[in-house]
């Protein structure tokens, strides 16, 4: 057995730099919480190849002398606690004391600063001190940090495409600017300007510039308040977009990931057309948020999440009820068309175009000309399962693990054939918002996502869908799916048809509470039959449950 012994400061310093440094959105992240500690009213971001190759943050806060300064990249030392019960009421957004250090283990690194008395400049490499001397600058700091885990070449590997970089650091300096709106925020990237917010905008206008939405373009606001906790939300309903990546959770100011506010967010406000542009703050008392739970700070936990329930569930429930229509629409067919479960989006359809949709929709595009005759009677129950029986006992069909098991083999099947006419043509294109990253995706995948039936085409920043492969419910949900399952690194080494095909078939199936008429359950019944394995989803669970009528007996004590 090996002799334990203590870690160089060098190699503790890399393995704490693992925690706190995932990717150049890491080091902006820590470098603009420090700036905002230091009371900077303007912070500038410059990036290169989305950086990867060099970060740069500079502010007009405090700045520090020299003995700050040198102290400023020992581990653990910080100004922002002093005593362990600081930790429990927490109002400066550091307090570890571990990210210069850690910036500064894996980084060519350098500190320019001033307190407006006296300009120093330090330089390290990978942790290691090189110099500190005189310099001038006004007061405030800039960091840069260059070479990115350049000492660390297995950690470089993993990172992403500068394009994917890129959108990691614009998302927190934009859920950053929306905490605080008296601060004036810029991001430039390899010498362009992306985005400029000056300070004094409110939460709707810096939503707007930074996502260039017309000025009068629509937005909702509500509040909610339980017990000292208090939620502001703002959404954008006419912008969404595949993925959540534009919703901004803010809790006391620190944009972080907490399910429950999420959750009931995206149950009431997402839907198959996407999830909206969002803003959602939590102000609650600090002794009862505890963000000393994760190592990058990205969750917190809290001591009354009740309160906090309540008071997402008051704003959610103070939403303006602005949206009509005509008629009561199916689940399946609202679906199929974008419409949120708990109302419409104001648009009027005739009964005529849904019935046309649902027809082109359907199944396998049932002919509901064509008869069938079949020993044993079928009832849809629960718009969700399908129950028939045998000579031998009835049988009970889960109605989208059927679907799915069908539209998996019909994507496979299309990939593997030379023809490229296995497409179902959408009555009316749908619509998907898309960010850099996914508009990268699919660039990379068009060709197998073609294969498998989808026709689309990218218009700026928005998917336009035209074709879904045959029997698809749910082409926008499908595609979406598809975006997940391929960043999913649980998938990563399943095959690229299959996970495309798996994806789509999850998506794109009917969904519990999609109506059947009898003569698309028994064609989706022949088709499940005609499938390799019947009995079983892409994903391993099974389709139907056959109870035998002994069984029953028992049951009923016969």
């Amino acid at each position: 057995m090996a002799q334990i012994r203590v870690l160089p400061d060098t190699v503790i310093n890399m393995i704490s730099a693992g925690e706190v440094v995932e990717r150049p959105a890491s080091v902006v992240k820590e470098l603009i919480e420090n700036a905002l500690d230091a009371e900077a009213t303007e912070i500038i971001v410059e990036l290169e190849q989305g950086g990867r190759k060099s970060i740069i943050v500079r502010d007009n806060g405090l700045g520090m002398n020299r003995h700050d300064l040198l102290l400023s990249v020992q581990r653990h030392a910080t100004s922002k606690i002093s005593s362990s019960s600081d930790l429990s009421s927490l109002s400066t957004l550091g307090f570890r004391g571990e990210a210069l250090p850690s910036i500064a283990a894996v980084t060519h690194f350098t500190i320019l600063t001033s307190d407006g008395v006296d300009g120093f400049r330090m330089r390290m490499d990978g942790g290691i001190l090189r110099d500190v001397s005189p310099a001038a600058r006004t007061r405030g700091t800039s960091v840069t940090a260059t070479g990115l885990f350049y000492n660390q070449p297995a950690r470089r590997r993993f990172l992403r495409t500068q394009a994917t970089e890129l959108s990691w650091v614009e998302r927190y300096i934009t859920g950053s600017a929306l905490a605080r709106e008296e601060i004036a925020f810029r991001l430039l990237h390899n010498g362009n300007e992306l985005f400029h917010l000056p300070a004094g905008q409110s939460v709707p206008e810096r939503l707007r510039s930074r996502y260039g939405l017309p000025g009068d373009s629509r937005y909702v606001k509500s509040e909610g308040h339980s017990r000292g906790t208090s939620v502001k939300l703002i959404w954008f309903p006419d912008s969404r977009w595949n993925r959540k990546s534009h919703q901004y959770i803010l809790v006391n100011g620190r944009m972080v990931y907490t399910g429950l506010v999420s959750g009931p967010v995206d149950a009431a406000l997402a839907g198959p057309a996407g999830y909206p542009l969002l803003y959602c703050s939590v102000s609650a008392p600090p002794d009862e948020v505890d963000v000393n739970v994760h190592p990058q700070k990205r969750e917190v936990r809290f001591r009354k999440p009740s309160s906090i329930r309540e008071a997402v569930e008051t704003a959610l429930g103070e939403l303006p009820s602005s949206r009509k229509s005509k008629m009561k629409l199916p689940t399946g067919i609202r679906e199929s068309f974008g419409i949120p479960h708990n109302g419409t989006d104001g648009r009027m359809y005739s009964e005529d175009l849904f019935n046309a949709a649902l027809q082109v929709q359907a199944p396998g595009a049932v002919d509901t000309a064509g008869k069938m005759e079949y020993d044993f009677p079928m009832v849809q129950i629960g718009r969700s399962y399908l129950v028939t029986s045998t000579d031998k006992g009835i049988v009970l069909i889960d109605q989208h693990a059927a679907h799915e098991r069908i539209l998996f083999e019909t994507v496979l099947n299309s990939m593997n054939s030379d023809s490229e006419s296995g497409q179902q043509k959408l009555l009316l294109p749908e619509y998907i918002r898309l960010d850099a990253p996914e508009r990268e995706q699919l660039g990379d995948y068009h060709a197998v996502l073609n294969r498998s039936g989808f026709e689309f085409h990218i218009d700026g920043d928005t998917l336009v869908l035209t074709a879904v492969p045959p029997g698809t419910f749910h082409g926008i949900s499908a595609l979406r799916e598809i975006l997940r399952s391929l960043q999913d690194p649980e998938s990563k080494d399943m095959p690229i048809r299959e996970k495309v095909a798996a994806a789509a078939a999850c998506a794109g199936a009917v969904k519990f509470g999609d109506p059947l008429s009898p003569l698309e359950t028994r064609h989706l019944v022949d088709q499940l039959f005609s499938t390799s394995d019947p009995f079983h989803c892409p994903h391993g669970r099974p389709t139907l449950i056959e109870i035998s009528f002994e069984e029953l007996g028992e049951k009923f004590g016969r």
